[in-house]
């Protein structure tokens, strides 16, 4: 299995295809690369595929006290230079765009795109800050019962029922990570800070896919983001905080799509 060994921890990354078309896909917090695992299979040989367990996550060490979206930025950009990824289009669920939005922002010539799945340029409300420090503690009591309620929300309520062989998947991921790979993450999410005008500067291309029923990230913030950096946006009526599992064949047509268009 790929790593980047280093002194602060090792970073666990898988690579596939050998297409000229470069792919970043990030997943989100108390998730793993495997949850990307479908789109492999359906993605033709056009593309090269880099999926990164975000530290703290999966098989990659904890790195520090606290993981800002910065220093999982680097650890990612690290992973495409020893891949020889010049550029690559990033796609991140909810933290992994967070972490793409920041790999942007510090080496925007290696990022040819960003699609955010069920993610947001802007930073948490205060309420929301504090939320996510009180939420340590709660994993510190009980991360099982955490991590079971917390999976739960992000779905659409009738998709829990039509989709309960990912619901239980997701909740082992969960717990696998636990307080020490969850807590550094919240404590780095807290941390953002809005970044829309940076992105604006950018002017890479942005394609937001959306749930009609996101209790995480409600779909009417997102089409004010939409408008105002005069992004993409595609909104799924049938999909909570977890598009790519609850609207698969949508998102995985948008995403070819996006990606020729540009």
């Amino acid at each position: 299995m790929p790593y980047i060994k280093q002194k602060e921890g090792d970073i666990h990354y898988e690579i596939s295809g050998s297409g000229p078309i470069h792919v970043v896909f990030l997943h989100g917090f108390l998730g793993n690369l495997s949850v990307w695992d479908r789109y492999l299979t359906d993605l033709d040989s056009r593309y090269t595929i880099l999926r990164v367990d975000l530290a703290g996550h999966g098989k990659s060490n904890c790195l520090s006290e606290t993981h800002t979206m910065e220093l999982m930025a680097e650890q990612v950009i690290k992973v495409m230079d020893l891949e020889e990824l010049p550029k690559a289009h990033f796609v991140g669920h909810s933290m992994g765009g967070y972490v793409s939005i920041a790999a942007a922002q510090k080496n925007s010539d290696r990022v040819e795109s960003i699609t955010l799945f069920n993610s947001t340029t802007a930073e948490d409300s205060p309420q929301k800050k504090v939320d996510r420090i009180r939420t340590i503690r709660v994993l510190e009591l009980s991360h099982e019962l955490f991590v079971s309620e917390a999976i739960n929300n992000l779905f659409a309520p009738k998709n829990l029922i039509k989709y309960p062989e990912e619901v239980a998947t997701l909740k082992q991921m969960g717990l696998a990570t636990g307080l020490a790979g969850g807590a550094p993450a919240l404590r780095g999410m807290a941390l953002r800070t809005d970044q829309s005008e940076e992105l604006k500067k950018l002017e890479i291309p942005l394609l937001f896919i959306a749930g009609a029923h996101d209790n995480v990230i409600p779909i009417e913030s997102v089409k004010s983001q939409v408008i105002d950096l005069d992004a993409e946006l595609l909104e799924l009526e049938n999909a909570g905080h977890m598009a790519f599992v609850e609207e698969y064949e949508a998102t995985l047509i948008a995403l070819q799509n996006f990606w020729k268009s540009i």
